[in-house]
């Protein structure tokens, strides 16, 4: 197997490191470059990268910006996300942009191993502990980041009016938005959107 010529990004420098010294101890993996922030990032990518292992939370940008501006100068290049959120709204977000892999820096090194191996090989990973179904359950409904952002809303009992005030948003365009969920799930009330969200692992 050749060597997957692997980029770090990621801005704290002792956690760089050491994560590129223990990469670099392995037979199949190269790391070709490093970064600390997206501007770096930009200057230093290149078509012979592979696989990027990349910090989603970076100093000057979004990393998940970052991640779309790569994949459309190089599409061909892998993306591993190390992170802290485990919140599958955020995971699908992710993948939209085209992350396919996903390990929280807690993890053990196999774990960030194996996810470059993976996607290197036109795989995904996504570590254990997340809910697979509770993610294909979020593609499959349509649902956006904000519909179940106001859902989650909805399970604290205040009224349509208070959610409405505490998302910035007039009380008909609450209801609008209510209305195109309604469509997205198939249902005509509240009550069942809010059992089929729960149902399917979309609210808690």
């Amino acid at each position: 197997m050749n060597k997957i010529k692997t980029m770090l990004i990621e801005d704290h420098n002792v956690f760089r490191e050491g994560l590129k010294k223990l990469l670099e101890l392995e037979e199949n993996i190269k790391v070709v470059a490093e970064a600390g922030s997206c501007q770096e990032a930009m200057a230093k990518i290149s078509k012979d990268v592979d696989v990027i292992l990349m910090d989603i939370g970076l100093p000057d940008g979004d990393g998940l910006d970052l991640v779309s501006k790569i994949k459309t100068q190089y599409p061909q290049i892998k993306h591993v996300a190390l992170t802290t959120y485990d919140d599958p709204i955020f995971i699908k977000k992710a993948m939209e942009c085209g992350v396919k892999g996903f390990v929280p820096k807690y993890a053990f090194f196999d774990e960030i191993k194996s996810a470059i191996v993976m996607t290197y090989r036109g795989g995904s990973y996504l570590y254990p502990g997340l809910n697979a179904d509770t993610l294909l359950n979020l593609a499959d409904s349509g649902l956006s980041e904000k519909d179940i952002q106001l859902l989650q809303l909805l399970t604290s009992g205040r009224s349509q009016k208070e959610i409405a005030t505490e998302l910035f948003i007039s009380l008909s365009t609450f209801r609008r938005r209510l209305r195109e969920i309604f469509s997205k799930l198939n249902v005509h009330s509240v009550e069942e959107a809010l059992t089929i969200a729960v149902r399917k692992g979309i609210i808690k």
